[in-house]
């Protein structure tokens, strides 16, 4: 199977495409591909061909041959709002969510986010989770990479994306503790579920779990309340799980 590589820039209507600084390298000194073999271009957007290198004194590009039939997207546009993570529990959010099909991934300030300042808003962390993306991409065979917006607060988040459904992930000590309002529910059976939203946002808290403030706020929007069972998940698996249930109740296509 043919390495992938990314080019943003790729066209149907252009026969060749320069590569950027980091496939290019990627591609010569890691991979070591010489001119004349094959690879597999996609430029994020869900476009992908066959081609051949061509190595250069002026950079490395790739000859597209014919288009590639991808991978299907899911029906359902899902954008993940999560609630920042210490370290690297981002990226491993970030590189499954991407393998999982979510259209759009948004990091959080919330109540209880304790990542400092200087790392949450940083060009430098948006960058890196934008080369995550891609590489998932590149692993999984997907033609698409997700947007990456820049860190928002929880309360911009509900009033400002627009979508059909919200669903947010609470853990069990939401329904149990006395006085609270929260629902327990979990994903419905297959086949059982009503018809699935064309456009989801689903919302995952930080370490801390969201602030009873939060809560009631995203319930008072509409959002319908989600636990995973009677354990607490980890921060960085919680998205994860959340997103394969529900794909199993609303199918991929």
């Amino acid at each position: 199977m043919a390495p992938r590589v990314y080019a943003p820039n790729a066209r149907t209507d252009r026969p060749t495409v320069d590569l950027p600084e980091d496939e290019a390298h990627h591609l010569e000194h890691v991979l070591r591909l010489r001119t004349g073999d094959a690879v597999a271009v996609f430029d994020g957007a869900g476009r992908e061909w066959s081609g051949r290198i061509v190595i250069a004194r002026s950079g490395v590009s790739v000859e597209l041959d014919h288009p590639i039939d991808p991978v299907r997207e899911p029906a359902v546009h899902v954008i993940l709002a999560v609630g920042m993570l210490k370290g690297d529990q981002m990226d491993t959010v970030i590189r499954d969510a991407t393998m999982l099909g979510v259209a759009r991934i948004v990091p959080m300030r919330t109540d209880h986010v304790a990542v400092p300042g200087r790392l949450r808003e940083g060009h430098k962390a948006l960058s890196r989770w934008r080369r995550v993306a891609v590489a998932s991409a590149k692993q999984c065979r997907r033609a698409v990479v997700p947007e990456i917006t820049p860190v928002a607060t929880f309360v911009d988040v509900l009033g400002e994306i627009k979508r059909d459904l919200a669903i947010i992930a609470t853990e069990p000590a939401a329904a149990s503790d006395e006085g609270s309002q929260v629902p327990h529910r979990h994903v419905e059976a297959s086949g059982s579920a009503p018809r699935p939203p064309k456009t989801a946002l689903v919302l995952v808290g930080p370490e801390g779990g969201w602030s009873r403030n939060e809560l009631e706020l995203a319930l008072g929007t509409g959002a319908e309340p989600r636990q995973l069972g009677p354990r607490t998940l980890r921060a960085e698996s919680a998205p994860i799980v959340l997103l394969s249930a529900l794909w199993t109740e609303w199918g991929w296509s």
